[in-house]
């Protein structure tokens, strides 16, 4: 991941608080769905692999929908992934966490994400012991919260979120349930922060092209907008309180507003 910070995108930053964790993963929690997938999980390739044989749980869920992922014969594997590969910064604390149901004798699961360096080829095997865990899931009647917490190792720039569904003693056809998956930088927890009387910035999240920043005093306001990664990806002036988001790819940013002298720090999630 790039780690070149200007010192714009470094002030950013020091407002974050850990008032609140800020999940990386959009609609991790299935309740958005286009076609026969959720949204951000989309199939890839002409292998029946990569968020193949999933079908929408309303019923058995750990909350509102879920994913219930089919296993395939000996040999062969399912992978429930995110399909965005996700910015990481080397040495940041992170958490990947998801529930999972294993109530089947002919599935079993496992987590297996990926550390990825910035030209999204795998770094070492050593590196990925923590998130490319040994153990299956074992069978019972309860939904199973997968808790990791580690730091990204040097070299990472990104991270491959995958689970995967395996066959089961030679036998296949079984389903394995997923839900509520998240991934959460533990070092930029989350940002509050607030020096502009009655600023309010709506739609939040945003999905379409237009971000309403207002104040009280509404006078004209400089707004710049950083990635997670602290590069700055917009600046502009607003005057007529309306931000051009347009250009923004769907992910989590933070933004900085400077009106009178005054600034805030707020989080954006695009849509």
């Amino acid at each position: 991941m790039k780690q070149i910070y200007v010192l714009a995108a470094a002030l950013a930053l020091t407002a974050v608080t850990a008032n609140a964790q800020d999940n990386l993963i959009i609609n991790g929690d299935f309740e958005n769905w286009t076609g026969t997938n959720p949204e951000n999980f989309d199939p890839a390739g002409t292998t029946v692999l990569y968020n193949d044989l999933i079908t929408k749980e309303t019923t058995t869920s750990q909350s509102g929908n879920a994913v219930k992922q089919q296993s395939k014969a000996q040999g062969t594997t399912q992978y429930l992934e995110y399909s965005d590969l996700i910015p990481v910064v080397p040495g940041h604390s992170y958490t990947i966490s998801y529930w999972y149901l294993d109530n089947d004798t002919q599935a079993r699961t496992r987590l297996w994400s990926s550390w990825l360096d910035a030209s999204n080829t795998a770094l070492a095997t050593a590196l990925q012991s923590n998130i490319q865990l040994s153990d299956y899931s074992v069978d019972g009647a309860n939904w199973v919260n997968q808790t990791v917490t580690v730091t990204a190792p040097e070299g990472a720039a990104k991270i491959r979120y995958q689970i995967r569904a395996y066959h089961q003693d030679g036998a296949s056809g079984g389903y394995i349930y997923y839900d509520n998956l998240s991934f959460v930088d533990n070092t930029i927890a989350g940002v509050n922060d607030n020096n502009i009387e009655g600023l309010l910035m709506f739609p939040n999240p945003v999905s379409d092209s237009v971000l309403n920043i207002t104040s009280s005093a509404n006078t004209e306001k400089t707004v710049a907008i950083y990635d997670m990664l602290g590069k700055q990806v917009l600046a502009t002036t607003v005057n007529n309180g309306t931000v051009d988001v347009s250009n923004l790819t769907a992910g989590i940013y933070v933004v900085n507003i400077t009106e009178e002298g005054k600034t805030a720090t707020k989080k954006l999630i695009k849509k």
